[in-house]
């Protein structure tokens, strides 16, 4: 199977020819341990014409720049945000999935969002408008490499569990209130992380939230 090449990635005109590779870099490093025997054996099975095309677009040296992309400075695969250490493979969901501390800061952030997008979109999670992968970068960003998937895991569980506590203090004033129609925002009022937090136990690798009798 032939390697498509994109004459443009992340804003890089792919027509040079010189290398400018530092191949001892652990970014080269990298692609070389990950990807470079893929990359021979794409070579190989290239037609003449599809070779000819390859070089025109810079042959190895441009499928090598771009991969090197993908890897921050120290060798580490980076995900779609940017972020390093959030690679689940070769380990356990048991090594991924733990509670760990996490910053009132970020927390606090993550539950004002949550408040605000539930409020928003009617309790309905809408993954075309919210922003919560911007938390989770900036939180992932502040906190050490290899703490991040255990992190993210855990500020997860905490969104999970003020969610569940915004939907319960709806339905408590409204039982017959359904996700996606409109309601009285006053409810949420009395609805703060702190009252969510305090009435949360640890069970395991999760939360288990204790359900706070919101009715008048």
């Amino acid at each position: 199977m032939s390697l498509t090449i994109n004459p443009y990635v992340n804003g890089i005109n792919n027509n040079s020819n010189s290398s400018g590779i530092n191949t001892n870099s652990a970014q080269y490093k990298a692609v070389e341990r990950d990807h470079l025997n893929d990359i021979i054996a794409n070579e190989a099975a290239m037609s003449e014409k599809e070779r000819l095309i390859y070089e025109v677009f810079g042959g190895r040296d441009t499928i090598i720049k771009n991969m090197m992309q993908m890897y921050d400075s120290n060798g580490n695969l980076l995900n779609p945000y940017g972020v390093a250490g959030m690679c689940i493979d070769g380990k356990s969901l048991s090594e991924c999935h733990q509670i760990i501390d996490v910053s009132e800061k970020y927390r606090q952030k993550m539950f004002d969002l949550t408040k605000s997008e539930f409020i928003r979109e009617k309790g309905v999670a809408n993954g075309d408008t919210t922003n919560r992968s911007s938390v989770f970068t900036e939180y992932q960003l502040s906190i050490d490499i290899d703490d991040r998937l255990k992190g993210t895991w855990t500020l997860q569980q905490y969104e999970q569990a003020y969610t569940k506590a915004l939907y319960n203090a709806v339905k408590a004033a409204n039982p017959n209130w359904e996700l996606g129609q409109s309601f009285d925002t006053s409810i949420l009022n009395s609805v703060t992380r702190e009252s969510v937090e305090a009435n949360l136990t640890q069970s395991g690798n999760t939360f288990t939230y204790q359900s706070v009798d919101y009715s008048i």
